[in-house]
């Protein structure tokens, strides 16, 4: 790669990962090449990305940017997959093919420039991804209402009992 190519690389991915708050470096040592591609099949579906990264040009890229906490951890070969949106479904996603394929290393990870070591993020992975939290909550949220219109039918219909005996015994 030129001096010019490293510069503009450095400049570009710099501007990609500006406002990325999740991140997690991984050793992708010993994966075939049928693997590699099913991990990038996977983060891709998750809506993330995977990047390998020459570790100076990292090194270079990342001040100032949220993974500026990993800058010490970009030694040997490694990988970085990142999205903006949702730390566990990118946990998730890493951790489940960790399982399936013991070659790719978690190594660590930043939330929210808080750093994770691989435990950490597989504690994440086990958590309620997003769209689970918010139909909890929505359903949190309708339970009083259901309640509340489950009470007044169960009055008015009391009601209407209570009448209809009424009526049958002045009959």
């Amino acid at each position: 790669m030129r001096k010019e190519e490293k510069v503009r690389f450095v400049e570009e991915w710099s501007e990609e990962i500006k406002n990325v708050p999740y991140a997690v470096l991984v050793d992708y040592r010993g994966l075939t090449v049928a693997e590699a591609t099913d991990l990038r099949t996977r983060i891709r579906n998750s809506e993330s990305t995977y990047r390998v990264v020459k570790n100076n040009l990292a090194r270079r890229a990342i001040p100032g940017t949220g993974l500026e906490s990993l800058d010490e951890h970009f030694v040997g070969p490694c990988a970085v997959a990142y999205n903006d949106h949702d730390p566990v479904t990118l946990a998730k996603t890493l951790v489940d093919f960790s399982k399936d394929n013991p070659s790719l290393k978690i190594r660590i990870g930043v939330i929210d420039g808080h750093l994770m070591e691989a435990p950490e993020i597989e504690q994440l992975s086990k958590t309620p991804g997003r769209e689970e939290l918010l139909s909890k909550l929505l359903y949190l949220l309708q339970y009083p209402i259901q309640g509340l219109a489950s009470a007044l039918n169960n009055i008015v219909r009391n009601l209407a009992v209570a009448l209809n005996q009424v009526a049958a015994q002045k009959k």
